[in-house]
């Protein structure tokens, strides 16, 4: 007899949102863009060779290897499913106990998107994409489960600043 696994175990609890959604957001580069950033990273890297700072040079080589990586890579389309006890993202379920709070971005012509916080800051933020679905009963759901952050009310920095680098 073998014992279920944590992903069935998720499937157990009943699905009240389910759609599918891109794992990250691919901004359109023009060649002007890499022209100007493998200058930019030149330069940077240039600068830190010369103040004798070699971790810092190998550290941006490796950074702009991983952004043009994810050039050649297409975003894929994942499952994102919410339950009772937890979102589902792609391959990853966070339980409910684990997320600190969420926030939701909704402007008419532009962002709709469910953040999440979680309670280990190393984890960083979930950014799940809401266009076309039913953000006041996917809020109104997860009020019964986490704190709402009423203070956001515009994208974060950190995603506008990814979304003007393009990266």
């Amino acid at each position: 007899m073998s014992m279920p696994n944590k992903t069935e175990n998720q499937q157990l609890s009943e699905v009240v949102f389910s759609w599918k959604c891109h794992d990250y957001v691919k901004y359109q580069k023009s060649v002007a863009w890499y022209l100007i950033s493998f200058l930019i990273i030149a330069l940077m890297v240039g600068w830190a060779i010369y103040t004798i700072n070699y971790l810092f040079a190998v550290f941006l080589v490796l950074f702009y290897l991983v952004v043009i990586m994810y050039e050649f890579k297409q975003p894929e389309l994942v499952d994102c499913t919410i339950t009772n006890d937890g979102i589902k993202h792609g391959k990853n379920f966070f339980f409910y106990k684990h997320i600190d709070n969420f926030f939701i971005i909704y402007q008419d012509h532009g962002i709709k998107n469910l953040y999440v916080d979680f309670k280990n800051p190393l984890r960083g933020r979930l950014v799940v994409d809401l266009d076309g679905l039913d953000v006041i009963g996917i809020r109104e759901f997860l009020l019964q489960f986490l704190k709402e952050d009423l203070e956001r009310e515009a994208e974060p920095l950190s995603e506008r600043l990814r979304r003007l680098l393009r990266i």
